[in-house]
């Protein structure tokens, strides 16, 4: 549900098939961490993942989806990236 609708607002999600999965957003450390910073203000704490864990123009978020999250926290989290 999650990955189908996040894909919907033009997230790059990378090719992960777990319910790990990045949201991939380029090179702008400046912007990964501004991001950060407001979704967490907005109550969605996604961890940055910075180079060198992944490639320079591979900056991203990992995105972690398990059983105890309800239709709920998945749509608000949604909204706080869509918004």
């Amino acid at each position: 549900y999650f990955r189908e609708k996040a894909t919907g607002l033009g997230l790059n999600l990378g090719h992960s098939t777990s319910q790990v999965f990045p949201i991939i957003i380029g090179s702008d450390r400046r912007m990964l961490y501004e991001l950060a910073i407001e979704m967490n203000d907005k109550g969605l704490f996604l961890a940055p993942v910075d180079y060198p864990s992944v490639p320079e123009d591979g900056l991203r978020f990992r995105v972690a989806v398990t059983a105890a999250h309800t239709r709920e926290d998945l749509d608000q989290a949604l909204q706080i990236l869509e918004d």
